[in-house]
């Protein structure tokens, strides 16, 4: 059954038919059938998202980027978001990709691969192996594109660039891969060399100096019984290293703003400034009070006008105990904005004024960014204490501002007729022959280069 088969059978947009009744035929044609539909919208979906990305349409107080626009509008991961973006700047010089991928022949992961190192000059043969080709082949194509366009990069500069990857595992351990120039790599094994020594060594150990007295001996061999090379297994001298920089490395608990001094009149009828510094408004008091320690000094007016000396030498206001702040940090893990997830350069904000009366206590604290702080601030949101540690955020306005904003399809959205039913699937089949495919790309690639050199 085609795609215009299904979209006339219902009324629904979508094929809503149960799937526990259809055949497998069906069910085969319905997966192929929707996997292309899916690569043509996200043609599509990347296409807008480009141009939204130009216009700037995702600017706003507090939104960083246009990925993290998406990753609180749409429920996409901040890498995934930034995917996508990557992908849709990248098909702006490939229209062949664009085009595929506007067809469902291409998938997402195909798309994704071939443009991370596609250039107008390689499109056409990216495309045509792409099109024949699984993800997982192409996958492999584009890894072994990249390595030898890093080793012909590093070989005209002359220089190896050190880089390096992680991620967790889903059995929970983490894989870290890293590729050293040679100083940066002497330089780690080095450090291999102290740790194993510092893991390995017991009670009576000597110094790795020789000590006094033995200068006859035999250097060579005191030295082996000190150290017996790098070994096969680093994991646990590397491990070593990282508890030593974790616990030896003194780090503030935490990074609190220096002492903001603030000048005042004793009858407020001035606006304060900063210490050798300009004239702030009345919520930048507030908003300085919050981000660091500040102390107030009222001055007193002469009978002709002209500041005084000072009155008053206000209390310190402190921010809350590093005990506290722990608690405070450990139960928001960064800035609370519906609309944020930054977990630097943190504020830690008293949802009622301290000035007002406020306390400093898990109920009336919560983290904040110093962009979402200064907005609050400023008026552009508001914060309202539920208590039990529980806050929400308002516009201007009062109305709630969603933690993820529901998503749902357009009500006028309807499978693409023009979309094969089995567009996504790939033209050939077998294996890829990697070294050979390789060797016919260059080939093709460096003649080409050779015949825009002749024409110029």
């Amino acid at each position: 059954m085609s795609v215009t088969a299904i979209a006339s059978k219902h009324s629904d947009p979508f094929d809503s038919a149960s799937p526990d009744g259809l055949s497998d035929a069906e069910l085969a044609d319905r997966v192929v059938g929707f996997a292309s539909q899916i690569a043509a919208l996200t043609a599509r979906f990347v296409e807008l998202l480009r141009e939204f990305d130009d216009r700037g349409v995702w600017s706003g107080v507090g939104i960083r980027s246009s990925a993290h626009w998406l990753s609180w509008k749409t429920g996409m991961s901040l890498r995934t978001a930034q995917d996508h973006l990557r992908i849709a700047h990248a098909l702006t010089d490939l229209p062949r990709a664009s085009e595929a991928f506007a067809e469902g022949r291409l998938s997402y992961s195909k798309v994704r691969a071939i443009t991370r190192v596609a250039t107008p000059d390689r499109e056409e043969e990216l495309v045509n192996v792409a099109l024949s080709a699984t993800a997982a082949q192409v996958e492999r194509l584009v890894r072994g594109i990249a390595h030898i366009d890093r080793a012909e990069d590093e070989a005209a500069s002359g220089r190896i660039e050190s880089s390096s990857r992680w991620k967790w595992n889903d059995d929970g351990s983490l894989a870290v891969t890293m590729r050293l120039s040679p100083v940066d790599g002497a330089r780690f094994l080095a450090g291999v060399v102290r740790s194993e020594y510092e893991r390995t060594r017991v009670t009576g150990d000597p110094d790795l100096d020789l000590p006094a007295g033995t200068e006859g001996l035999d250097t060579a061999a005191a030295s082996r019984d000190l150290w017996r090379g790098v070994p096969a297994d680093i994991s646990a001298a590397v491990v070593t290293m990282a508890d030593t920089a974790r616990t030896v490395v003194a780090m503030p608990d935490f990074a609190p703003g220096a002492e903001i001094v603030v000048h005042t009149d004793a009858d407020h009828s001035a606006d304060p400034h900063l210490d050798t510094g300009p004239a702030i408004a009345t919520t930048e008091v507030d908003e300085a009070a919050c981000g660091g320690s500040t102390r107030e000094i009222g001055h007193q007016r002469s009978r002709s006008g002209k500041r005084g000396v000072a009155l008053t030498f206000g209390r310190r206001r402190r921010l809350p105990t590093k005990a506290l702040l722990r608690v405070v940090h450990a139960r928001d893990r960064g800035c609370r904005h519906p609309a944020c997830g930054r977990t630097r350069h943190l504020h830690a904000h008293h949802v009622r004024f301290w000035s007002h009366g406020g306390t400093t206590d898990p109920d009336n604290l919560i983290l904040l960014c110093s962009i979402h702080h200064r907005a609050l601030h400023n008026g552009d949101f508001t914060i309202r204490a539920l208590g039990n540690q529980e806050f929400s955020f308002h516009h201007p306005s009062g109305t709630p501002i969603d933690t993820a904003p529901e998503t749902h399809a357009p009500e006028t959205w309807q499978p693409n007729a023009s979309i094969s039913n089995t567009a996504v699937e790939p033209v050939g089949s077998g294996t890829l022959d990697l070294s050979y495919t390789l060797e016919v790309l260059y080939g093709i690639w460096e003649w080409r280069d050779g015949q825009h050199v002749v024409a110029a």
